[in-house]
Order: C-alpha cells, then sequence, then structure tokens
C-alpha cells in the first residue's frame, strides 16, 4: 500500500509549521490515511505488525494529536472533535504497545480488532473537521445535554440513567 503524494507534501509541511496550522487538507489527508491504514490492518494474516505500518500508525498518531489543537481563534476547532484527536492519538500508542515482542498473540489479537475499529472511525472524524474548518464557525455539538463531555471534565456524579420501566 503506497501513501499518497498528496499526503506526503502535507506531513512534510507539517514539520515546519505550529500545531495551530493544522488545515482542512491535513485533515482530509488524515482521513485518507486511517482509510488506508484500515485497509492495511484489515489485510493483515500474521499478528505481527511490519515496520512500515508500525511508522505510518505512530506517524497517524502524532499527526491525530496536531490537529487536536488545530483551527484558529476566530474559528476553533469544537471540544469535542478536538477531544476525539486526543483520544485517537493516545489509543493509537495503546495500542501499538500491544505489539511488543512479549505480548501474548491474544493481545495482538486484540490490538489488531481496536485499531480496526478505530481507523474506520477516523475516516468521519478527518472528514467532519476538515468540513468545521472549513467552515471557519464552531458548531455546537452537545445535543443532549449542558454537561460538559469526557474532555472538558464536567462533573458527572448527579446523572442518572434514565427509568425505561
Amino acid at each position: 500500500m503506497k501513501t499518497t503524494p498528496s499526503f506526503m507534501l502535507v506531513m512534510g509541511a507539517l514539520l515546519f509549521a505550529g500545531s495551530a496550522s493544522a488545515s482542512p487538507a491535513l485533515a482530509r489527508s488524515w482521513s485518507e490515511e486511517a482509510a488506508e491504514l484500515h485497509t492495511r490492518i484489515e489485510a493483515m494474516d500474521t499478528h505481527t505488525l511490519p515496520d512500515d505500518l508500525r511508522f505510518r500508525l505512530q506517524r497517524f498518531g502524532r499527526t491525530a494529536t496536531r490537529l487536536s489543537a488545530s483551527g484558529s481563534e476566530d474559528a476553533p476547532l469544537p471540544e469535542d472533535l478536538g477531544c476525539i484527536f486526543r483520544g485517537m492519538a493516545e489509543e493509537t500508542d495503546l495500542q501499538l504497545s500491544a505489539f511488543a515482542d512479549d505480548s501474548s498473540e491474544a493481545a495482538r489479537m486484540q490490538a489488531e480488532e481496536r485499531l480496526s475499529k478505530m481507523l474506520e472511525d477516523a475516516v468521519s472524524v478527518g472528514e467532519a473537521a476538515a468540513i468545521v474548518l472549513e467552515a471557519g464557525e464552531v458548531i455546537e455539538m452537545n445535543l443532549h445535554s449542558d454537561i460538559d463531555g469526557q474532555c472538558g471534565g464536567g462533573d458527572i456524579s448527579s446523572l442518572r440513567a434514565p427509568d425505561l420501566r
């Protein structure tokens, strides 16, 4: 599986740019990379991670971290999307650690499954971020609650599940 030239150009430019300069093009390239990585993970016939795939996944996680702080003062990325990017960066690192030489085959299989699902979700997340960054406005994402999400650190101790009886 080859990396697209546009992704390589964006990644090269990113090395010399600050994290706040992430753009819709970077978000779309990240989304495309997620699709390619998902295909590679799904096609693995052994539960060992080739070096080139490990490198691309590490780069994918670093880019997710940069995207988590993207946007600008006038048009910031919604906090929920930033939180999702941070979570995906952490999940990538966590699952890569499961491919250590001393990990069990079961741990590697579970890591493959988790990476596959996360990468599948990342395709939509990257596209959503690109749309928001292009629109230049914050889209309110809290649809059902005034309480901050996980990244916001809101107090959820008073929440109760609805009684569905």
